[in-house]
Formats: C-alpha cells, structure tokens, sequence
C-alpha cells in the first residue's frame, strides 16, 4: 500500500510538473511581445483608476464549484450568467504584479471583490486590481470566442513596465528548452538567475 500511494504521488507530482511546464511556455510567449509607445499610454492612464482590494477563495472551494484554473475570464463570465441571484458582476481589469498588469477578470458580488480562479502555481489570496471600464469583450470573426479590446484595440496579456526584461527572460527560457532542459526546469533555472534581477526592479 505504502508503495502504491508513493507510486501516485509520484505520477502526480510528474503530471503538476508538465501542466507547469506547459503554462510556463505559455506565459514566457505571452509576456515577450514586442513593446510599443501604445502600450506605455495605456499603461498610464491605467494606473490613474482606482484600485480595489480582491479576496480569491481556498481553492478546493472554487475546484468544487467547476472553477477552471488559469481561465479567468471563461470563470466570471460563466458566474455572472448562472447566478441566480443576479448579485454577480463580472469584471475585467488588471491585476498588480510587481511591475506587471496582468490583464484578469473578477466578480464584483454585491460589493465584494473575489477572484474565482484556481491557479496551477502559488497565488495570494488576495491582491490589488484595477477594474478597467474602458475594456469591452467582442466575438472573434467565426464565432467561437470572446476577445477583450480597450479603445478599439485589441488587449495583450499584460502591459509591462519593463517589456525588454520579459523578452531577455523568454529568450533565455527558449534558449535553455533548446539544449534539452524540461520547460518545468527551465522556468525554474530562469527565475532563480534574470527572474530574481527583474524582481528588484521598481514596481508599479
């Protein structure tokens, strides 16, 4: 029995290390696009909005109301249309990560702030967010998805104060992945070297 239960957990553990890995790939892709003087501008005017105060329940809270991890926007939208209450309002804005908006979506429930997304790495149970009300969600060309624009334009994954060091950091990452290291230990290697210098960078 003993063996068996280490068996899994060592499948488990495999299993965590791959959905990271692949999250990994996801973000360093995500987070390095190139900078623009569009970017910084809006970074700008975002950071004059006011910011609220968001509370994220235990996670096997949200896991047992079908809350899907790292899918924020699919979560409050799904909230707001299946409350039965109508006290649900969703919300997308920017979540403060040290020098980073990360573009999110919350809930608004009668007038208390919660983050209803399970994440896949450590996440605080409660963070800074900037609602955006400048921020509309449009129906992609076929149909099958919803897309946030802001001002007519469509809305990257984050915007970044420092957009060159992300850039530095996925380039280092693909680098790494490309002598053979795992994605999971690549995203390891790259935030114990360019990822502790680019957190002592100023913050937001």
């Amino acid at each position: 029995m003993g063996v068996r239960m280490l068996d899994g957990q060592a499948a488990n553990d495999a299993q965590r290390q791959r959905e990271l890995g692949d999250l990994a790939i996801r973000n360093a892709a995500a987070m390095a696009f190139p900078p623009t003087d569009w970017e910084q501008k809006v970074l700008g005017e975002v950071l004059k909005l006011p910011r609220v105060a968001v509370v994220r329940p235990p996670e096997q809270e949200l896991l047992a109301a079908d809350m899907v991890r790292n899918d924020c926007h699919v979560n409050c939208h799904t909230q707001e249309a299946n409350d039965p209450e109508r006290l649900s309002r969703h919300v997308t804005g920017w979540l403060i990560d040290g020098s980073d908006l990360i573009l999110h979506s919350v809930v608004d429930y009668g007038g208390h702030w919660l983050c209803l997304t399970p994440q896949l790495g450590p996440a605080p149970s409660k963070f800074q967010f900037i609602p955006d009300p400048f921020i509309e969600w449009r129906g992609t060309s076929d149909g099958t998805a919803k897309e946030a624009f802001r001002s007519g334009n469509l809305l990257p994954t984050a915007l970044r104060k420092y957009p060159e060091a992300h850039i530095r950091m996925r380039d280092e990452f693909s680098r790494l992945m490309a002598s053979g290291m795992s994605a999971f230990d690549a995203r390891k290697r790259v935030d114990a070297t360019l990822g502790v210098e680019f957190r002592k960078k100023d913050p937001i």
